[in-house]
């Protein structure tokens, strides 16, 4: 039975003299390119998602790429049938001796894990053959690279009022000058010093076949560092974001989305840091605040003042105020985010004031006062 031949390398992008380095950077470039959830119901990116994830399975581990190397499209069926006794090679499983879940691949780990370590979701073996992700929201996963997160500072009243930010971003976008693939003609004209410009490179029996060279794509063209992107398919752009809404309400540490401001139309994110008020406490949509009270007015009971966010109020207090003592002024609070048009409450704490600076008449009175409270206390003793 015929197997189909695949050329790693090419799939890769890589020459064959590249190290490991090479191709794990290879390899996670295209994973990018071709994800699943980057590429959702695209059949196309699905199959060449799959075909990198084959590639570097096999040239990430030394024993099956020298293999591969050596027997081109004939490793398959050398890996199955070819090895002393007419057996498998030891360990190996389906897929004419691909690694099962959980294999190691060349010292650099499960590939899960190299995916993970791209994506940041968590990693679930699919029936196709390749690696699904959620990409979840910070929620235990953590969000995707592609998600940049910003923070941005803003006062306890921009909170409770809501507000606009401009700030500039720094995101990366593919690069125009190769197309995103780090490399481009060389300006020299020379052919490929792979194939000799043919475009076609010898497998292991010596024959030219289909063997598209890897190094120029089948171009027969020499290739370099694209010097727009230094070989990386994308560039740094630096972009001012104007008029961002910042909505009334929001907490400290909470998250903003900015759908398609990231990095190739890619989400972007924005952590709000609210400084600390001197005059409030914050607890959920819930203020608190201190108010002094006169203690003339904390006996016999009237009318006081207390600075909430949204300017002074007047507060009815009754007689027999106690310092210490709060009052609820209902709908005084921050702005609610999950119910849209309520508020939470202000809570304030009376401390009462005893002025140091008294008149003689006050004095007096006050004496008499105490006299009066002495004889009541001791006739309800009586």
């Amino acid at each position: 039975m015929a197997i189909d031949y695949k050329d790693y390398y090419q799939i890769l992008g890589v020459p064959k003299t590249a190290t490991e380095k090479e191709i794990k950077a290879a390899y996670r470039k295209l994973a990018r390119q071709y994800h699943p959830d980057v590429n959702q119901n695209d059949k196309t990116a699905e199959d060449k998602f799959k075909n990198v994830g084959e590639a570097y399975e096999v040239l990430s581990d030394t024993d099956k790429r020298a293999k591969y190397d050596q027997f081109g499209d004939q490793w398959k069926a050398y890996s199955q049938t070819g090895y002393p006794g007419g057996g498998a090679p030891p360990g190996a499983g389906g897929m004419g001796g691909f690694p099962q879940d959980g294999a190691n691949f060349g010292g650099v780990g499960n590939i899960d894990d190299l995916l993970n370590s791209l994506f940041g979701g968590a990693a679930a073996q699919s029936g196709g053959g390749y690696s699904s992700f959620s990409r979840g929201r910070r929620s235990g996963g953590g969000s995707a690279p592609s998600d940049p997160e910003y923070l941005i500072e803003i006062s306890l009243e921009d909170a409770f009022n809501g507000t606009t930010a401009t700030f500039p971003v720094l995101t990366k976008e593919l690069c125009t000058r190769c197309g995103g693939e780090g490399t481009v003609v060389s300006p020299s004209g020379k052919p490929c010093n792979n194939c000799g410009g043919t475009g076609k490179v010898k497998g292991s029996l010596g024959f030219f076949g289909n063997n598209v060279c890897p190094q120029c794509s089948g171009t027969g063209q020499s290739r370099e560092i694209c010097p727009e992107c230094r070989g990386e398919g994308t560039v740094s752009k630096n972009k001012k974001l104007s008029d961002v809404k910042i909505p009334a309400g929001v907490n400290d540490g909470q998250r903003i989305r900015l759908a398609k401001q990231g990095s190739n139309g890619g989400d972007l994110y924005l952590k709000v840091k609210v400084r600390p008020n001197p005059n409030f406490e914050r607890k959920g949509d819930d203020l608190y605040t201190d108010f002094t009270l006169p203690y003339t007015t904390a006996a016999l009971g009237g009318e006081a003042v207390v600075q909430t966010l949204a300017g002074r109020k007047v507060l009815t207090v009754p007689g027999g105020t106690q310092s210490g003592q709060s009052f609820r002024l209902t709908g005084q609070g921050m702005p609610s985010l999950k119910t849209r048009g309520t508020k939470g409450n202000l809570f304030a704490k009376a401390f009462i004031t005893i002025p140091k600076d008294l008149s003689t008449r006050e004095k007096e009175l006050l004496g008499e006062l105490a006299k009066i409270r002495s004889e009541n206390t001791s006739s309800s003793k009586v």
